[in-house]
């Protein structure tokens, strides 16, 4: 299984960046609740939630009980226009941090990248309708986020729950001077800014579903070993460690000479095996 990600999006003259830069196509599910739009290898999504905190937390759970493409790890980016009280026009920044008017609960997604790749953070406030006068330097200012965020959450780590926005208004450009073209083109500006950190933010979803895969061997030793739950996950752990230890090895240890109706007994063997590989 690969890897997804799934982008949350308030209206389609912001999605038609990411439509564009990706080749999406509609999906033609009947009885959708949502406009979404898919890659065709099924690699990405993206889902256009309407304006609002409670709309794209709406469409976030939607989108994570649709179960995606068969994807064993998703990557989440809520990406869109804001507005900053800083000369920013057309700058793209990543979330530092979270806050939602009105509610005293934030958020703060972390940043995993190599600065070579990162993008510049600030702290971003969700509010209910739009402003025109940003109080608050070196924040920015939208309506959706803080919907997103939590819900999102919940169905990934915190490490691949992001939030990516470009500036469209400012002290110098007004808000009520914005039109659907303006907002696609600073939209496709602020995604050719992201590149190298959407690149970097899917190789960070390709080794969590590196991490989430069975390692070589686990359904074998599994099937033939009479295991618990926890004996199970250490099972796995156990591979992954041996695999870990023979990088260009691609089957697992065999079973052979081992007593199978004693899981205890061959999870000890293992052991001893990843024992004698790091001690060799």
């Amino acid at each position: 299984m690969g890897v997804c990600l799934r982008w949350v999006v308030a209206l389609r003259p912001e999605a038609q960046a990411v439509i564009d830069r990706y080749r999406l196509v509609q999906s033609k599910e009947p009885g959708a609740l949502y406009p979404i739009f898919c890659s065709a290898e099924g690699d990405i999504e993206l889902i256009i939630s309407g304006i609002g905190r409670s709309n794209a937390a709406g469409a976030s759970g939607y989108l994570a009980g649709r179960g995606g493409a068969g994807a064993s790890a998703c990557g989440w980016i809520n990406f869109g226009i804001a507005g900053s009280g800083e000369l920013n026009y057309g700058e793209a920044f990543l979330a530092s941090k979270l806050e939602s008017d009105g509610e005293s609960q934030s958020w703060y997604p972390p940043a995993v990248w190599p600065r070579r790749v990162d993008l510049p953070r600030r702290v971003i406030r969700t509010v209910d309708s739009p402003v025109t006068e940003y109080s608050e330097v070196g924040s920015l200012v939208e309506m959706e986020a803080a919907g997103y965020y939590p819900v999102a959450l919940r169905a990934t780590s915190s490490e691949l729950c992001q939030v990516l926005k470009v500036v469209s208004d400012d002290p110098g450009h007004d808000i009520a001077d914005i039109n659907k073209s303006q907002v696609t083109s600073l939209c496709h500006s602020g995604l050719d800014q992201a590149d190298a950190w959407i690149t970097a933010f899917r190789d960070l979803v390709e080794e969590e579903q590196r991490r989430l895969s069975d390692p070589p061997g686990y359904l074998e030793w599994s099937e033939s070993l009479r295991l618990s739950v926890t004996e199970r996950h250490q099972l796995r752990r156990l591979l992954q460690q041996w695999q870990a230890l023979n990088p260009e090895e691609r089957s697992s240890p065999q079973l052979d000479g081992l007593d199978t109706s004693n899981g205890k007994a061959c999870l000890k063997a293992l052991r001893a095996m990843i024992s004698q590989l790091r001690g060799a």
